[in-house]
């Protein structure tokens, strides 16, 4: 959920603070100059987490889409024998396909299998 600080300056001038709690992810916050940035960032920012597409913005702009296979096939597909092969090989393709994309990048719309 989040909640809007009105904030007064050294000048006079109001600063607004915004802090976004919601579970499963980092509290954020940002200040801005006015109230309607204020709201607008808290709305976008949170609907983003709600629907998961949420990345901070530095680490989704130095991932990409094969940092994040190759972390999963080395970190969570040795704990899945069963599946293990099955996996490796789509995340192998999907790799290979969307591989270069930073994950900031990744979006449905934009990225459709063999459309470049």
């Amino acid at each position: 959920m989040a909640v809007i600080e009105r904030r007064p300056g050294p000048d006079g001038h109001a600063s607004f603070r915004v802090r976004i709690r919601l579970k499963g992810y980092a509290p954020q916050s940002a200040t801005f100059e006015n109230i309607t940035q204020a709201k607008r960032w808290a709305q976008g920012t949170e609907a983003s987490m709600r629907e998961g597409r949420y990345f901070k913005a530095p680490e989704s702009k130095r991932k990409t889409v094969a940092d994040l296979v190759n972390r999963y096939i080395e970190e969570v597909l040795p704990r899945k024998p069963k599946s293990q092969k099955q996996q490796a090989r789509q995340l192998r393709w999907w790799s290979k396909e969307l591989g270069y994309l930073v994950l900031a990048d990744l979006t449905p719309a934009r990225h459709r299998v063999g459309a470049r």
